[in-house]
């Protein structure tokens, strides 16, 4: 089944008599891979503010104002359309773009349709007025026949059914004391357009040697179905609540790319931080744009480190756990991190939108070899970020549960747990192994072979120096004790 192509005409709707809009795009992060994802649709997910200058020639008296060519993401309840002059602003109707061929069919009842049918190798046509449209189509004929199509292989129609438009459309009703060419500003909410920061660090040397270049650009995805000619762009990093009653439909989206050198202030904007992109930009729907956003910054302070924990969650029980095969035991991963503190007397000190943080480290010959990525939370300056960027393939870890014993009074019990590092590094590498205490609130390390220190109230940690080519042990006993009100 198809349908049969519509003249051009029929299809676009221009706003009339108007001027080219200027445009200034207000785009705040979050959501950024589902909107790269999704399809342009009510609901759908990004959030944007958008606000246009448009010119209209009007007649003295009462006027009609079209325009098309809006985001499919539009949310039609936070149109504002306000006169900048005399005229008078009395009206405003919103009408959906085609959903589908389904709709479109619905809207036709009543109006004249032909419909094309195939008959063996051959093609037939009936003309009438279209009565019922579901499984197949029903037509009255001329002839005062009734015609019922159980299937067909397209339909033509004369002209777009009232109301419907192939974009969505927005009409304003203006009243003018006289004729002449008047401004309005035009402002509305879309979804289908975020972005997110991308940061790239590249390293040199190790542990509390590390130093690092750090730069930031920003993605920016329009997938709202408009394009946006030569926009002033601001990016807020931060997410108001926006409230959304359709779930948006996911498809691939595609991509281009455009970069550019330099940096951004930042600004404040209400609870957020506001990112004003210099000159004008062009967005096209359904690409990927990539603009300046951090000046880079060099010789940046950093600490790198090998970290291990055993697979626990943030689960604290109610009462005391007194299985003795409870918790994690065997091989565990340990992991390459990178520290650093967003301050300035560490080179950097700037607010940090959320994002994807790439890093390289620089080996000999001058290349750089990728290390991993890790997505940045919002960060504020002064504040200290630990992310990991991959697992360590010449380190492993294994933790073994060397004894358990419940007291007998059954209000206390010790566990001895074994941490075996391994290295098959040409290097002594430390590791740092962090160690949940979750059985019970109240605890205390009785026995360690090496010194550990608490890091929250339910975690401690060792750092454990493991030679070139071998392992390092550690062994610990904690008590776990409860009062006799608390039955385990």
């Amino acid at each position: 089944m198809r349908l049969s192509a519509l003249p051009a005409s029929l299809l676009v709707v221009a706003a009339v008599n108007a001027a080219a809009a200027d445009t200034q795009l207000t785009i705040y992060s979050g959501d950024f891979d589902a909107v790269a994802a999704s399809q342009p649709g009510p609901g759908m997910p990004g959030f944007a503010l958008v606000h246009e200058t448009h010119e209209f020639a009007l007649e003295s008296g009462a006027n009609t104002l079209t325009l098309s060519g809006l985001p499919a993401g539009i949310d039609a309840s936070g149109v504002r359309f306000t006169a900048q002059g005399a005229a008078r602003v009395t009206g405003q109707r919103f009408d959906f773009a085609l959903a589908d061929q389904a709709e479109l069919l619905r809207r036709a009842l009543g109006q004249r349709v032909t419909v094309e049918q195939a008959v063996g190798s051959e093609r037939q046509s009936y003309t009438g007025t279209l009565i019922a449209a579901g499984d197949g189509l029903t037509l009255a004929l001329d002839d005062g026949r009734v015609r019922v199509l159980a299937d067909y292989t397209g339909f033509e129609l004369a002209q777009l059914p009232d109301g419907l438009y192939a974009r969505p459309t927005l009409r304003w009703n203006v009243q003018a004391a006289q004729s002449g060419r008047a401004r309005f500003a035009l402002d509305y909410p879309t979804g289908g357009l975020s972005w997110r920061a991308e940061y790239v660090a590249r390293l040199s040397g190790a542990g509390e040697d590390c130093r690092m270049d750090f730069s930031g650009a920003a993605q920016v995805a329009n997938r709202s179905g408009a394009a946006f000619a030569q926009a002033a762009v601001t990016l807020v990093a931060g997410q108001p609540n926006v409230q959304r009653s359709v779930q948006p439909q996911m498809m691939m989206a595609k991509s281009s790319m455009e970069a550019s050198d330099g940096g951004i202030a930042p600004q404040p904007s209400g609870e957020y931080h506001a990112y004003p992109l210099p000159g004008h930009v062009d967005l096209p729907d359904s690409s990927v744009q990539r603009v300046p956003l951090l000046a880079e910054a060099g010789d940046v302070a950093c600490v790198r480190r090998y970290e291990s924990q055993p697979p626990w969650g943030d689960y604290r029980p109610p009462r005391p756990l007194i299985e003795p095969e409870y918790g994690p035991a065997g091989e565990q991963p340990v992991m390459a991190m990178l520290e650093f503190g967003n301050r300035k007397q560490d080179g950097l000190g700037v607010p940090l939108p959320a994002g994807r943080l790439r890093a390289f480290v620089r080996e000999r010959g001058g290349n750089d070899a990728f290390l991993g990525e890790a997505m940045l939370e919002h960060t504020a300056s002064g504040r200290d970020v630990r992310v990991p960027l991959g697992q360590a393939f010449d380190l492993s870890a294994e933790r073994t549960r060397e004894n358990f014993e419940l007291e007998p009074d059954r209000h206390g019990l010790f566990e001895t747990i074994q941490l075996t590092v391994r290295n098959a590094k040409s290097e002594a590498a430390t590791v740092r192994v962090l160690e949940p205490l979750p059985r019970w609130h109240a605890w205390e390390v009785t026995e360690s072979s090496v010194p550990w220190r608490k890091t929250n109230a339910q975690t401690i940690a060792f750092d454990v120096a493991v030679p070139a080519g071998g392992e390092a042990t550690v062994r610990y006993r904690v008590r776990y004790r409860w009062p006799e009100s608390i039955t385990p």
